[in-house]
C-alpha cells in the first residue's frame, strides 16, 4: 500500500461514545493526546469516531500505521489493556467491541481486508470497560488505567 501524500502517515483513532461512560475511553484518550498531534504536525493525526465501519476504513486507508483505541470486551478485569497488531489478520475469536452499534471494529477490519483498505500496520489498543451505561464519567478502573493507555498510544505513534 502506498501512503497518501496528503495524509499524515500515522493516525490514532479514538472510538466510542462519550455519553456511555467507558465506551468513551477512545475519545477520552485522544483528549489527552492533543499535544502529541501538535508536536508531530504532519506526521500524526488524531481522529475521533463512533466506530461505524466505513468511517474507520476511511480514516485508516492510505496510512503507514493506524492505532485504534477502543473499549474491547475480552473477559478481563476492567482497565486491562490488550495490544493487538493486526496487519492483514482478523481479531482473535472471542474479542468483541463494547460499542453501542451493531457493527464496529471487527467488522471494519474484515471489510477493510476484503477491500484491500487496511493500513500497512493496524495496532489495536483495547481496554476492558467496567461500565457502559449512560453517563460521561469513566469508571474508576478505566480512569486509573488511562495514563498507561495514553503512554502506549504515544509510543505506537512514534515508532
Amino acid at each position: 500500500m502506498t501512503v497518501s501524500p496528503t495524509r499524515a502517515p500515522v493516525v490514532i483513532i479514538g472510538v466510542g461514545s462519550a455519553m456511555r461512560r467507558d465506551d468513551g475511553l477512545g475519545p477520552a484518550a485522544l483528549a489527552r493526546l492533543g499535544p502529541l498531534e501538535e508536536a508531530r504536525s504532519g506526521e500524526v493525526e488524531l481522529v475521533s469516531l463512533d466506530g461505524e465501519p466505513t468511517r474507520l476504513i476511511d480514516a485508516w486507508s492510505g496510512r503507514r500505521r493506524a492505532v485504534v483505541i477502543d473499549a474491547v470486551c475480552a473477559d478481563s478485569p476492567p482497565g486491562s489493556i490488550h495490544r493487538l497488531v493486526l496487519g492483514r489478520h482478523r481479531l482473535p475469536p472471542g474479542t468483541r467491541g463494547a460499542s453501542s452499534h451493531a457493527a464496529g471494529l471487527a467488522e471494519a477490519v474484515e471489510l477493510g481486508a476484503a477491500l484491500d483498505r487496511l493500513p500497512d500496520e493496524l495496532v489495536v489498543l483495547g481496554m476492558e470497560p467496567g461500565d457502559v451505561s449512560s453517563g460521561e464519567e469513566l469508571s474508576p478502573s478505566v480512569a486509573e488505567a488511562m495514563g498507561r493507555l495514553v503512554s502506549m498510544a504515544m509510543a505506537e505513534a512514534c515508532r
